[in-house]
């Protein structure tokens, strides 16, 4: 029996996982100041666990306070992918792989995995990312991605940043002409994310004259596909699913 954790720069998705189902998941918001903490009041660890695989964006100091946490609970294997140019047909090599994040690269790995098609892939998180995949002749080539604020961010940092705009975070998914300061901040950062995505999508089909399979994932990803131009398919938890797909064949 495995967990896994999907550690980002704010909030951490989890899951127990026993012959490849989800049998207890969740995600919450961590105290980066005391995170060991947020994992004990989180996460259900049963005695069953014998390995916890780990995508983690945070920085070292979040995976050593990970590591003491485990090894506090007993459980001693922490394992950890490293990111392969060259994975089961998806060719990531544009990147230097030491510099693509593991999360952009786990949820390609898993969205390759249930369509070995053409690809545009979309997380939705603190930063949202767009990734591209093209395919030739049955390979999956990695065309490059983009790496924005998300909804939250692009918020916060106006409300931040501007002597009268000083009320708190609304995430209701609009596009429409705005009619007070609130809402145009809300709707403005909408519009900013979706009309990028949107751009990304179409600049792919004007290159390669079809549209790729879209798939969107993250905490905001069903607010942001409501507004879309074209159709995507909703998946939760794709760097989960990266994480099982690569440690299963690392094995």
């Amino acid at each position: 029996m495995k967990l896994m954790l999907d550690i980002g720069n704010s909030s951490v998705n989890w899951a127990n996982e026993k012959k490849l189902k989800f049998i207890s998941q969740g995600s919450f918001v961590y105290d980066k100041k005391n995170f060991e903490n947020s994992l004990e009041e989180n996460i259900v660890l049963t005695k069953n666990i014998t390995t916890i695989l780990v995508s983690n964006v945070a920085g070292q100091e979040i995976f050593t306070s990970l590591d003491s946490w485990a090894k506090e609970h007993g459980c001693l294997k922490l394992w950890q992918p490293v990111v392969d140019e060259k994975f089961k047909g998806l060719n990531t090599n544009i990147y230097q792989t030491q510099d693509i994040g593991v999360d952009r690269w786990l949820s390609m790995v898993a969205c390759w995995e249930m369509h070995q098609s053409s690809l545009c892939v979309v997380n939705c998180g603190t930063a949202l990312t767009i990734d591209l995949i093209n395919v030739e002749r049955g390979v999956g080539n990695h065309l490059g991605g983009y790496i924005l604020p998300g909804v939250d961010l692009l918020q916060s940092t106006l409300i931040k940043n501007t002597k009268n705009i000083n009320f708190s975070i609304n995430s209701f998914p609009s596009i429409e002409y705005p009619s007070d300061t609130k809402t145009a901040v809300n709707n403005g950062a909408f519009l900013a994310l979706v009309s990028s995505i949107d751009r990304v999508v179409n600049g792919f089909k004007k290159d390669s004259g079809r549209l790729p399979k879209c798939i969107i994932s993250g905490g905001n990803a069903k607010l942001i596909e409501s507004l879309l131009e074209h159709k995507f398919e909703y998946i939760p938890n794709l760097v989960l699913h990266g994480l099982l797909i690569t440690h299963n064949t690392s094995i």
